[in-house]
């Protein structure tokens, strides 16, 4: 019997989380902190793309909120252990996570939605149009003149995602420990990058740990959190064909046509949406109505 059907946490997932919050509270306790309240405060580094922001942090004068944002950001990292025991490996996920995870994934597709047309300015130092917004004004440079909203997106999008991911696969009795640390990992991976600001659309020079981080982090999170449910729907498309298989095909290929934008369009944080939206109205399909259920269990 697998630890699925006997409905038993594997310690290994706890230990998983136990030990990425504890690595991220000392790199922000012992690593991070004058970095972020003396270094980032400097105008060289508030300077991106000849453009000098009042404040990329949103700490600055209010030095206070630095412990306040670590203590709330450490204790979000811990509660993924529970969405992985109270929602993939609870014996039956009742009305509160069916409804906390509905609620997550409507709240998350607007939030990062709205999100990407946000004032940030654009290379002459203006107030972006929607030219710019489409192809120049990526999320992390929007978070560069709202740097909490920033961080609002990142722990949202992470935790929203994964969650509504653990609950499509508690429904659908499927597991992949794979998909469940990949997820983990890119969940926690876009913790970097809302911590380490942007350096902008010129900058690419990875010799500096500020960009190599915050890049990193991006990648990771864009990979690892869209892996799960690649694996579960590849899966049960090559399984039951069908609706499955469809939805795999379209759901990769709009990521295929995501990396064609960010090749000839250039990247955005419109074109970012793009396969975040297209998860959250796949997860709230598969989730919160019966079009994937087979017609002799609905």
């Amino acid at each position: 019997m697998s630890e699925i059907e006997k409905r038993t946490m594997p310690k290994a997932y706890a230990w998983l989380w136990g030990i990425i919050t504890l690595a991220y509270t000392v790199w922000m306790a012992f690593f991070m902190k004058d970095i972020v309240l003396v270094r980032y405060e400097t105008a060289a580094e508030r300077t991106v793309d000849g453009y000098l922001y009042d404040d990329i942090t949103g700490m600055i004068g209010r030095h206070w909120l630095y412990p306040v944002w670590v203590v709330i950001s450490a204790a979000t990292l811990l509660f993924f252990i529970v969405y992985i025991s109270k929602i993939l490996y609870a014996e039956k996920p009742g009305n509160f996570a069916k409804w906390f995870c509905l609620a997550g994934a409507v709240i998350g597709c607007i939030y990062v939605v709205v999100y990407g047309f946000l004032d940030a300015p654009n290379k002459q130092g203006e107030i972006a149009d929607f030219s710019d917004k489409l192809k120049y004004i990526t999320a992390s440079m929007i978070g560069l003149m709202w740097p909490w909203l920033f961080r609002g997106w990142g722990v949202i999008a992470a935790a929203t995602v994964f969650s509504n991911t653990m609950y499509c696969y508690r429904r659908y009795g499927f597991n992949s420990k794979v998909g469940v640390i990949l997820g983990s990992l890119g969940s926690a991976a876009i913790y970097l990058t809302i911590n380490c600001p942007s350096m902008g659309d010129d900058d690419k020079d990875f010799s500096i740990p500020r960009c190599s981080v915050h890049w990193a982090g991006a990648l990771l999170f864009a990979v690892f959190c869209a892996a799960p449910l690649v694996i579960f729907l590849f899966k049960k498309g090559k399984k039951e064909k069908g609706r499955f298989l469809a939805a795999f095909l379209i759901f990769v290929g709009l990521l295929l046509v995501m990396a064609v934008l960010l090749v000839t369009v250039g990247k955005s944080a419109i074109i970012e949406n793009i396969p975040m939206v297209a998860a959250y109205v796949l997860l709230i399909t598969l989730n919160f109505t019966d079009i994937y259920v087979p017609k002799e269990e609905k």
